[in-house]
């Protein structure tokens, strides 16, 4: 396999502070990769940092094979889904108009769309299942459509790397499966590599088969998934506020491990 992205001893500062700590790893093609973490940990600064909006202090980081600065044409080959969607929901936009947007990214704003970026439009939302709702108002979607209109947004770029940052953080249990079932699903079906950030261990995608922990800016753990739960790990994520939380993780766990 080939790595889509490799990060040796990065550091990065803001503000004379380190907010990503001697970070090393290799992303290879094709995998389903978690970064799990506590809230402040440095989760979305990885992600920026992977995007070209932070730059390494110490240490060098590869895209796609490529170092250095021209991160702007590497950002086109990236699918990136926020944790919350960036625009005015009073605009009178439809949901074709918002995943639309997606493909402006790769041709350029003022450019007028051809028939290859239309197509890739209509593929993107018929594969989230949204097509039926290509018309419909922004504004007028529940929070689990939101969120495949961001999927399908990111996906109509035909991205070789898809970032998510929590994407099922503000939906309902119903919505949270549905949501990572698509993720599962549209990784396997486009052979993407892939990189969802969570703070919920509960709800992982099925696929997924690798994690990193990362706590006060540093991995602290990358491995095999099932080797995640443990309690030097867990408590990286779950705190003291947290331990109802972490105790219920450690009873489900075990008892999985106990009937295997």
């Amino acid at each position: 396999m080939s790595a889509i992205l490799e990060l040796d001893n990065v550091c990065v500062r803001r503000g004379g502070r380190t907010v990503l700590d001697h970070v090393s790893l290799i992303l290879d093609q094709g995998e389903l990769v978690a970064l799990i973490g506590a809230n402040g940990s440095g989760k979305t600064t990885f992600l920026r940092t992977v995007m070209g909006f932070l730059q390494p202090a110490i240490g060098t980081m590869s895209v796609f094979g490529q170092t250095g600065s021209n991160y702007r044409q590497l950002r086109k080959r990236i699918g990136y889904v926020p944790q919350a969607m960036s625009i005015d929901f009073k605009m009178p936009m439809t949901v074709r108009d918002v995943v639309s947007m997606g493909r402006f990214g790769l041709v350029g704003l003022g450019k007028r769309l051809g028939d290859v970026d239309r197509n890739a439009i209509e593929k993107a939302m018929a594969d989230i299942g949204i097509d039926s709702l290509a018309e419909r108002p922004i504004g007028h979607l529940s929070g689990g459509e939101l969120q495949k209109v961001q999927i399908a947004r990111a996906l109509c770029q035909a991205p070789d790397l898809m970032l998510l940052d929590e994407p099922t953080s503000n939906l309902d249990l119903g919505a949270q499966h549905e949501c990572l079932n698509l993720i599962s699903r549209i990784h396997l079906e486009r052979n993407l590599t892939t990189l969802i950030v969570m703070h919920d261990l509960k709800s992982l995608p099925e696929k997924c088969t690798r994690a990193l922990i990362i706590d006060e800016a540093r991995i602290v753990f990358d491995g095999g998934f099932r080797d995640v739960f443990t309690e030097d790990n867990l408590a990286h994520v779950y705190k003291q506020q947290d331990m109802a939380i972490f105790q219920e993780l450690m009873t489900e766990f075990s008892r999985e491990r106990g009937s295997a």
